[in-house]
């Protein structure tokens, strides 16, 4: 009895060396048919174990966020992978077992996510550099973290044609106003080209037609910035401002028609009594004569008026 039972010890112990793993199975890309566990070990160490040390890429578009191995701590747990191959049935696929720091991912994560995550952006208009700039509207994007960890993770254990991920994001937010939006609520915008002395009018935020202008004059200059036409008056009336330059007609209201109003055909209020407005002195057009006004000759003025509506943007650099 005593040596029947010692023979069927020794035959289960050896058993134990001699367990195989199934016909088919593969640890990743290495097909482990009926190796046995001693066998497998080391194939998988030699074979398998390098790729998990290589470096792996996040892309989104043109950019790349490189994440380390050795930022992960990564590592193939070879005796793991092994066992889980034993227990899988013929013409399984294994995924070789990686352990990590789950820290040192989130972490690459975040950094990836606050570069590609953005707020939502309006379409806007503005004039710089003698052009009218058009900053179009665009969605606000977020990326999806559980998903872009899932992916990093599966990545760590794939060969090294597999070790690319693409970001994968959402729209969380969309844009209020696009620049389609824009050129109908403006179907008209004025650029005044201080410098230049030029007047551009744009339909449909596209270049129409430019004008010659006079601007003000040092002291008096024409004031930068973005404007609307808020008024708009046929033969117009001035109202003499109560400055020096006024002379005696300061504080006067000079009527259309007057020899002494400088203010010809129509006026188009912007701001702070400034204004665009046509005048009789065509020589002073092209240069810098006014007292703050943007000044037009008469046909121009009138063409111009036409066009516009009160409301419209303009901008004056």
């Amino acid at each position: 009895m005593a040596a029947i039972a010692i023979s069927a010890l020794v035959a289960l112990l050896g058993g134990c060396g001699t367990d195989e793993i199934a016909d088919g199975v593969r640890i990743g890309t290495l097909d482990a048919s009926s190796m046995s566990r001693d066998e497998a070990r080391t194939r998988v160490q030699r074979q398998l174990a390098p790729t998990v040390t290589e470096r792996i890429t996040a892309t989104y578009g043109d950019r790349r966020f490189v994440l380390r191995p050795d930022e992960l701590q990564a590592r193939l747990d070879v005796d793991a992978t092994v066992d889980a191959a034993l227990e899988r049935d013929e013409g399984a696929t294994v995924t070789p077992q990686v352990s990590f720091s789950r820290p040192a991912l989130e972490e690459f994560v975040a950094r990836v996510a606050k570069r590609v995550d953005r707020r939502a952006r309006d379409a806007d208009i503005e004039w710089r550099d003698g052009k009218l700039e058009r900053t179009r509207a665009r969605k606000g994007l977020e990326v999806q973290r559980p998903q872009l960890s899932e992916a990093l993770v599966k990545a760590m254990s794939s060969p090294p044609e597999q070790r690319t991920v693409k970001v994968p994001v959402s729209v969380d937010e969309r844009p209020d106003r696009t620049l389609k939006d824009l050129a109908k609520r403006y179907p008209t915008v004025i650029a005044v080209d201080r410098d230049g002395k030029v007047l551009r009018l744009y339909k449909h935020l596209k270049l129409a037609k430019r004008y010659k202008i006079a601007v003000g004059k040092a002291g008096n200059e024409t004031a930068a910035g973005r404007y609307k036409i808020v008024e708009k008056t046929v033969d117009p009336d001035w109202h003499a401002p109560n400055k020096a330059w006024a002379g005696e007609l300061a504080g006067q209201t000079i009527p259309a028609g007057d020899p002494r109003n400088p203010l010809e055909a129509r006026w188009m209020g912007i701001a702070d009594g400034q204004g665009i407005h046509g005048t009789k002195d065509i020589e002073s057009l092209g240069t810098a004569a006014s007292h703050g006004c943007i000044r037009m000759s008469v046909p121009a003025v009138k063409e111009l008026y036409r066009q516009v509506k009160v409301g419209t943007p303009v901008f004056l650099q």
